[in-house]
């Protein structure tokens, strides 16, 4: 019932007058169920929504289906109408398709909700868990080597490591005191957030557009770990599933280079975005198709998941079943 109650509050903010009343569903897949006006609904109640959720509630069997939230990124918001998905969050921005009852309210003043301060869920932290959900292995691996690798400091690596084992997503498994990651799979959705939300947007250079056709060859710089493709053309070198419409492209490059080597002007409304790599050369897996490098599948899955795009999201569950899975 307090999930219900939670749901009313929501719909008394959009000052339309709806009926709302308790209804159960025996084994429906919806927690919360209930009439709005009349029509049977199934709603799911979270915290928050962003883009990395929105596979959780396409092609549900329970519809119609409301994802009800105290708040939900635009972008997500976005990505949720364009599939018809209903929405409604605690101020009242909402989407509705029923078949009784059509509803388009943005109000644009929804903020997110902040959680309590985490060692673990900062842009450092995130450069660290992009080497560990990789590598689990490494927890156990030197603080120097660690920060090295995830370009930190020595003493954002022990926050780290602490917070893990402080937030349940870590334990010492032996009297050695050699720890082991776990929840890897909750860690990696956190991660999905952290690495758009934090780590991209700190170490971006700028939009970019292509002066050359041959931008994309870039075999002879690849090759030595110094720039590569994240993103829908990284996931296209990864798959040969994708036709990509925006670039990514990490480089430990000046910006300089960008022009002078890759044939990359700067450009608002560029479709390539080019990024300082936040790893040290040679520390991450990169994958190669006909001498073309993509940045490690772990990233390009964290980008496609985030863009809240259905074919880039099918996209990232082929790199996630294949290159992904397996580690966690």
């Amino acid at each position: 019932m307090i999930e219900l109650q939670k749901i009313i509050d929501f719909f008394n903010n959009i000052e339309f007058e709806v009926k709302i009343e308790k209804f159960i569903v025996p084994n429906a897949e919806s927690d919360t169920t209930f009439k709005l006006n009349g029509e049977t609904i199934y709603a799911d109640l979270r915290t928050e929504v962003r883009p990395n959720h929105i596979p959780l509630f396409l092609n549900r069997r329970d519809k119609p289906l409301l994802v009800a939230a105290d708040y939900i990124t635009p972008k997500s918001k976005e990505t949720l109408k364009s599939n018809g998905v209903n929405y409604i969050d605690s101020y009242g921005n909402t989407y509705l398709n029923l078949e009784h009852l059509k509803m388009y309210v943005e109000k644009d003043n929804a903020k997110p909700v902040y959680n309590v301060y985490s060692e673990v869920f900062t842009r450092a932290g995130g450069q660290i868990l992009f080497h560990l959900l990789q590598n689990p292995e490494l927890i156990n691996e030197k603080y120097e080597r660690l920060a090295e690798i995830s370009c930190v400091s020595l003493g954002s690596v022990s926050k780290t490591i602490n917070g893990l084992l402080k937030e349940g997503f870590a334990v010492k498994w032996d009297k050695d005191k050699r720890y082991q990651l776990i929840k890897r799979e909750e860690l990696l959705e956190k991660w999905v957030a952290l690495v758009n939300e934090k780590i991209l947007p700190s170490h971006k250079i700028g939009n970019y557009r292509s002066i050359s056709s041959e931008h994309f060859k870039i075999k002879d710089i690849s090759s030595r770990l110094e720039s590569c493709w994240g993103g829908e053309y990284g996931a296209k070198l990864i798959t040969n599933y994708l036709n990509p419409e925006q670039y990514s492209f990490f480089t430990t490059r000046e910006k300089p280079d960008l022009t002078r080597l890759f044939k990359m002007v700067p450009d608002a409304n560029g479709n390539i975005v080019a990024y300082k790599s936040f790893w040290k050369p040679e520390s991450t897996k990169l994958h190669y198709n006909h001498g073309e490098a993509a940045a490690n599948p772990l990233l390009v899955y964290a980008e496609l998941m985030y863009s809240g795009n259905q074919r880039n999201i099918e996209t990232a569950k082929i790199i996630f079943d294949e290159y992904i899975k397996p580690d966690l």
